[in-house]
């Protein structure tokens, strides 16, 4: 669970990190396929996202609850996904609708606003779900893993062709395997990375704003301050 919210978070942190740096139609270094990129780019990032609490909520939660013996025990995880779901939606309508020549960061309706409409009730909820793991430690870790592995299994199953093009790129991409026991996420066959990087993500300039290559390796951002300057 924690190595699914660390490339969650990772995900969100490249784009904000990222997108107040990417020149609108208004300024002179504007070019509409970085704004084409970064909206395809976030919208990737918003579908895997809820995705992976779909799956949660499909499968994993009601499981836990049931291997567990404590009925309501995800209750509190289930309802924080009400609290950010409806502006994930709305990052999701504006990535998806909006041209490029339309795009802002700043100011009212821009980017920044929807995000900063959700970021904080995702980001508590990410850290308050590994507590209420942490919580199941006096579980049968065998039984609970295979509990886990059985959603992931869902996951895939779940999926369709068109997220390998794009939730699947966001994954891998932000999927940082330098820190502990972070090769083992995710769980993919190891031909995948080269299938994504050599098809799937062929001639797609989103992947320019994934904070990792496909292998897991931590990358220099595509866009910060330092363009600003050049």
């Amino acid at each position: 669970m924690a190595h699914a919210h660390n490339v969650i978070i990772r995900g969100l942190n490249a784009i904000i990190q990222q997108a107040p740096h990417v020149p609108t139609s208004t300024d002179k270094n504007y070019k509409a396929n970085d704004v084409r990129d970064l909206l395809f780019y976030v919208k990737s990032w918003t579908k895997m996202v809820e995705h992976h609490h779909w799956v949660e909520e499909s499968f994993i939660f009601p499981e836990i609850e049931r291997f567990s013996g404590k009925p309501g025990l995800c209750d509190d995880p289930r309802h924080q996904h009400e609290l950010f779901h409806g502006g994930l939606e709305k990052l999701l309508s504006y990535a998806t609708t909006t041209k490029p020549d339309d795009y802002s960061w700043k100011g009212q309706g821009g980017m920044k606003e929807i995000i900063d409409s959700f970021s904080r009730p995702l980001t508590d909820h990410l850290y308050t779900e590994i507590d209420v793991c942490l919580s199941m430690k006096a579980l049968d870790s065998v039984g609970l893993k295979k509990t886990w592995d059985q959603g992931e299994v869902l996951a895939k199953q779940t999926g369709n062709i068109g997220m390998l093009y794009d939730v699947f790129p966001c994954v891998l991409g932000c999927a940082d395997k330098t820190y502990e026991i972070g090769h083992l996420f995710p769980p993919l066959p190891w031909i995948m990375p080269y299938l994504v990087k050599y098809w799937f993500s062929a001639g797609n300039g989103a992947w320019r704003f994934n904070p990792c290559d496909w292998w897991g390796r931590p990358q220099p951002l595509t866009f910060g301050p330092r363009d600003e300057v050049e």
